[in-house]
């Protein structure tokens, strides 16, 4: 009997942490993998959620670089040299994100002075102004996931929660950031 009220006990402070956590969600957090997490898109990933809804939830993995080259993806700008990262396995769409005191049109709000863009054209006259790496990061596919199916991984402890960081998000060396995360959580 007394093994089996201390395993209901252990059950109900995991529960409780997992809605605890399920409440941090929000847009403008990082979801950083834990080690637990054994996905090959996700594993070592620091997701930057950029939607959090009833309806569900949509990310970019802000430290992961991509081999794709720039003009690839926007073939009118052939000399533009900017990375492009790779945002998440579902490969639709093209986002960007900015650093800046105004929010662009249209934009939408992430969290500070961070903004998500997903308009071409915006995207490529920020280019073409020579909007620097260290505020502007172009993005292919995303992370998405319904409402209960990240309170699931939630639960079973495959992502923390942290709240988000501008300076996380454009760092120079994306790939040592979820090794300097990772840390802070586990």
């Amino acid at each position: 009997m007394r093994g089996r009220m201390a395993s209901c006990a252990w059950l109900l402070l995991v529960l409780a942490g997992a809605l605890v956590q399920a409440q941090e969600l929000a847009a403008g957090k990082f979801l950083v993998a834990s080690r637990k997490s054994v996905d090959p898109d996700l594993a070592k990933s620091v997701v930057l959620l950029v939607r959090y809804e009833q309806q569900g939830a949509i990310g970019l993995i802000v430290n992961r670089r991509s081999n794709v080259p720039l003009s690839e993806v926007f073939p009118a700008l052939k000399s533009a040299q900017a990375p492009v990262y790779t945002g998440g396995p579902i490969a639709i769409g093209i986002r960007a994100l900015l650093r800046s005191r105004s929010k662009p049109e249209p934009g939408l709000h992430v969290f500070g002075d961070v903004s998500m863009i997903s308009n071409r054209r915006v995207m490529e006259d920020l280019m073409r102004a020579g909007t620097s790496p260290s505020t502007f990061r172009v993005y292919v596919g995303y992370v998405g996931w319904s409402t209960q199916q990240l309170k699931n991984e939630m639960a079973l402890g495959l992502w923390r929660v942290l709240p988000g960081d501008a300076g996380v998000v454009f760092d120079p060396n994306p790939e040592n950031v979820w090794d300097r995360l990772i840390g802070r959580v586990q």
